[in-house]
């Protein structure tokens, strides 16, 4: 920070962020800042929330300071990607930060972390088996970005001190008394304990935080430089790793390159998620992890491709007889009745069915639970969620299988699996052909 810089407060209301609120507002005109206030509503405590919002409203008021108040709604976005609510509430939250900094034009994003968080942050790390970096606990500067944490040389004993000395009113989160969470947890139950035995429990982590983060800082480095030339972006969505480039690498850089590509695919990189991929490394063509709901991550001869699933639709669509449409982003096509082909190519994406066999009400759709059909071949019913798992398709890309329904019935999984009651037969007259060409 440099004078006439233009800060941007990320502001929730509680005793730290208003502390800061109050220092900088006091530095304002000594150091000619230019403030602004971003507030996220995470619509996650109802009435509270909503109370919280309004009291930094009041304030950012109060002090002439412009406010931004951005509302996310985190469950849904925990639920379709498969996160931890907390996980998808620091995702959106940044990402929240970064639009509104660039909305405003602020040089920076100040945030009111303080020691005893950073002393949190280093213990839940080691919890979580984070590697190095995670031992560097929360940087004063997070780099690359715009993120600055002036508070971090404070503890919350300090900033409660300073809050009540000149009268500051604050928002308190009820939510951060419940046990449930694995921070409050720590927090509440396995630091006092600790602190009992070493007094400076909190000091301890700290320092080691202040150590590990010049140590960080030369390993990003040595991190950024190789994945360089281990990973590349092939298309939109997908990323592919070069296992020969990652093991001419030093043993001890590979968990933390795994962790950092994870970070900039947006996955949270747990000991279990990296464990897989270093297994996966070492892997036969065609095995596969999930990574979440919405990314997989499968070998392909020297190479693990990272695979973002692709939006699907979960409409159902009427079509009809020599149509073509577009669903799900491949194109299907069916024919009207015709002559049963003499010649038949195999070809997973051209099927041929019995036209007489087809009823009147075709519909295209997305599998659901308890879908069932019999596999060309068998004479026995088999769960879609079975076959699914029999070709090795995974969880995210299951929805994006378009499926043929006939007046109820299955009739194809779209360039997989015809059903065998609507197959061709020594008595079929004419023929339907089904077309499919998935998206690339």
């Amino acid at each position: 920070m440099a004078k006439g810089d233009h800060v941007l407060l990320a502001v929730s209301g509680g005793v730290d962020s208003m502390v800061m609120l109050h220092l900088f507002a006091a530095l304002r005109e000594r150091m000619r800042f230019v403030l602004s206030i971003v507030h996220v509503n995470h619509q996650l405590r109802g009435e509270e929330s909503l109370a919280d919002e309004k009291f930094v409203q009041e304030k950012s008021a109060l002090l002439q300071v412009p406010c931004v108040c951005e509302r996310i709604d985190v469950m849904s976005y925990a639920h379709d990607h498969k996160l931890s609510k907390q996980a998808a509430a620091r995702q959106l939250r940044y990402e929240c930060f970064e639009r509104v900094r660039q909305k405003v034009g602020a040089r920076s994003v100040a945030t009111a972390h303080q020691a005893d968080d950073n002393a949190e942050t280093v213990m839940l790390n080691i919890l979580r088996g984070t590697g190095l970096r995670g031992l560097a606990g929360i940087p004063p500067k997070r780099e690359p970005g715009s993120i600055i944490r002036p508070l971090l040389f404070a503890t919350r004993a300090e900033i409660e001190a300073y809050a009540e000395e000149h009268g500051l009113v604050y928002r308190k989160d009820t939510s951060n008394r419940s046990l449930a969470y694995r921070r409050n947890a720590l927090r509440h139950t396995i630091l006092p304990v600790l602190q009992k035995r070493v007094p400076n429990i909190f000091g301890i982590l700290n320092t080691i935080a202040e150590t590990m983060y010049d140590v960080n800082v030369r390993l990003h480095r040595s991190v950024d430089e190789a994945l360089r030339s281990i990973l590349r972006e092939d298309s939109p969505g997908q990323y592919s790793l070069d296992v020969q480039a990652l093991e001419q690498k030093p043993d001890f850089l590979w968990s933390e390159i795994l962790v950092e590509i994870l970070h900039r695919l947006r996955i949270e990189p747990t000991e279990k998620k990296v464990v897989a991929l270093l297994r996966l490394c070492t892997s036969p063509t065609g095995r596969q992890v999930e990574m979440s709901g919405t990314l997989s991550a499968h070998r392909n001869r020297d190479h693990v491709v990272f695979q973002r699933a692709k939006h699907a639709e979960h409409t159902r669509r009427c079509v009809k007889y020599g149509g073509c449409y577009n669903y799900n982003g491949g194109r299907i096509s069916i024919s009207k009745p015709e002559p049963v082909p003499s010649v038949f190519h195999e070809t997973s994406g051209v099927e041929y069915v019995d036209a007489d066999r087809l009823g009147r009400h075709l519909i295209l759709r997305s599998w659901q639970a308890g879908d069932w059909f019999i596999p060309l071949g068998m004479k026995t019913k088999k769960k879609l969620s079975d076959f699914f798992t029999d070709q090795k398709i995974p969880r995210y890309q299951k929805s994006s299988v378009p499926v043929l329904e006939s007046d109820g019935s299955i009739v194809w999984i779209c360039g997989k699996r015809l059903d065998d009651r609507f197959k061709l037969t020594d008595r079929t007259r004419t023929a339907i052909r089904l077309t499919y060409q998935p998206s690339i």
